[in-house]
């Protein structure tokens, strides 16, 4: 059921048909599930990131439905997003038009950013708004980046050396063949490069609550840049703090799906 779960959106209008690859997947289908998660990967990610989750989030009424950004995968005719709005708006044409249950949203590291904007464009088009944002890796968005900007890095294995010297989780293996390199590559550089030159716009804050994680030796989101989410929500506002680095969620992924379908569970 895993190796291929890609998902097919048919529109149908008199005397027309069409079909087109949406943007999320579903690895465990649950169409009884009482609540849908909305899955958003770091940068360079994809959606294979979390069929992991769906099969760990079994014993919860939860159906993980993990984003695909354009460019991923060898995708045939896809190239990387360069305009945040844009890919912003993706996600959420397909959420809004796919609103059948409660949701949630989740994000990591750049995917908290997305998920984050995506709630706001779902806001400002008055449509039904997530039950919970949940945030990881990731400092609030109001604040300034700091430290030195990777997308003018030249040269795919300088580019990589240096992203896995920031965030770690780049693989031995990609480093050393190229091949791999030059399928990675893009993808990441694009989305680095929508991180670095994300512009907050200052915005009344969501109405739904909002749970910040992060690694506690996270050389990037300090535990008072992760708090300052609390600016984001007027609701309920939670932040903790896992053992690990900036991808501390790969070790501790069922501590953190735990804490996660907790908080879910008492809204619905």
């Amino acid at each position: 059921m895993v190796g291929s779960f890609s998902l097919q959106l048919q529109i149908e209008t008199p005397g027309v048909h069409e079909s087109r690859q949406m943007r999320f997947q579903v690895p465990i289908p649950r169409p009884d599930a009482a609540v849908r998660l909305y899955c958003f990967p770091y940068a360079g990610g994809a959606a294979a990131s979390y069929v992991g989750w769906a099969r760990a989030l079994e014993a919860h009424s939860i159906e993980v439905a993990a984003a695909q950004p354009p460019g991923r995968n060898g995708a045939p005719n896809e190239t990387p997003c360069d305009d945040l709005d844009r890919l912003v708006g993706m996600f959420a044409d397909e959420i809004e038009a796919a609103i059948d249950r409660p949701f949630a949203l989740f994000g990591h590291s750049f995917g908290a950013l997305v998920a984050f904007e995506v709630a706001r464009r779902l806001r400002e088009r008055q449509a039904p708004g997530p039950m919970h944002l949940f945030v990881s890796g990731a400092f609030a968005p109001q604040l300034p980046t700091d430290g030195a900007a990777l997308r003018f890095v030249e040269g795919d294995t300088p580019f990589l050396e240096a992203v896995a010297a920031k965030y770690g989780g780049v693989p031995r293996i990609v480093l050393e063949q190229a091949d791999l390199r030059s399928s990675v590559v893009p993808a990441l550089r694009a989305d680095l490069s929508l991180t670095e030159t994300y512009v907050y716009r200052i915005a009344p804050p969501l109405a739904c609550p909002i749970s910040a994680y992060a690694g506690s030796a996270d050389p990037i989101v300090s535990s008072d840049r992760l708090a300052q989410w609390r600016e984001q929500t007027s609701g309920e506002f939670s932040n903790r703090l896992f053992d690990g680095h900036h991808f501390y969620l790969n070790r501790c992924r069922d501590a953190l799906l735990a804490d996660l379908a907790s908080r879910l569970f008492r809204c619905v």
